[in-house]
């Protein structure tokens, strides 16, 4: 059977006022173009998140982790999309997969907290700043460098490709391995080590698949990782 890729909700509001736990499509059509079968991971407390911010939420239960889990084993990926904030259930789905080995893909906000969970372990804060110049509707927003010694480069065999850019915010340092950065010095991309994959990507590739290639390798190798 194809790998089952888990797709974490993001919290939305609709025009009407509707409020959604949601997946983008591009995010499903992307799984499922690149060899997956995609599903939905959703939050397990009984609150609505959209009007609740992180710090005004009781922590997760016990049962309530469980029933994440028992979502996740459910799973041979974890697709992480982006958003604009997070919550105790995103981290902990963030960290079950590190210490279990579960390929993962995080995108921008959530290439964000992929880096904090790590720093929160060396007692420091998560690190963002402010960017300019990189949230913009353009189909090619900028170039990324990618280094010779991480995932990304042997997956693409190149060290400059093009991208687009959605993100207002971006991470200053990371604890994990620094795997592209943009021209103007943003981090693009951090890479677990000894790791099947966790990855996190500052750009978009769920959104280029219609018409860029090296998008589709990189959603593609890992699902295909997320086969073994």
């Amino acid at each position: 059977m194809k790998p089952v890729i888990g797709i974490v909700s993001r919290t939305t509001l609709r025009d009407n006022g509707v409020r959604l736990d949601s997946v983008n499509m591009m995010s499903r059509r992307a799984i499922i173009k690149n060899g997956g079968i995609p599903i939905g991971i959703l939050p397990t407390q009984d609150i609505n998140y959209y009007d609740t911010l992180r710090d005004d939420l009781k922590p997760l239960t016990k049962e309530e982790k469980e029933n994440i889990i028992a979502e996740l084993k459910l799973c041979d990926g974890v697709f992480m999309q982006g958003g604009n904030r997070w919550y105790e259930y995103d981290e902990f789905i963030i960290n079950y997969c590190i210490e279990n080995d579960i390929p993962c893909l995080g995108i921008c906000m959530s290439m964000q907290l992929l880096n904090a969970v790590e720093l929160y372990k060396h007692g420091i804060e998560s690190i963002r700043e402010s960017v300019g110049g990189h949230k913009t509707d353009e189909v090619y927003a900028h170039d990324v460098n990618i280094s010779e010694d991480s995932i990304l480069y042997k997956i693409l065999g190149k060290n400059k490709i093009k991208v687009n850019s959605l993100h207002k915010y971006a991470i200053k340092d990371s604890k994990i391995n620094i795997a592209a950065v943009s021209e103007d010095g943003v981090i693009e991309a951090i890479e677990y080590p000894n790791k099947r994959f966790i990855v996190g990507l500052q750009w978009h590739p769920e959104k280029m698949i219609d018409y860029d290639q090296d998008a589709n390798k990189i959603i593609s190798y890992f699902i295909n990782m997320a086969k073994k």
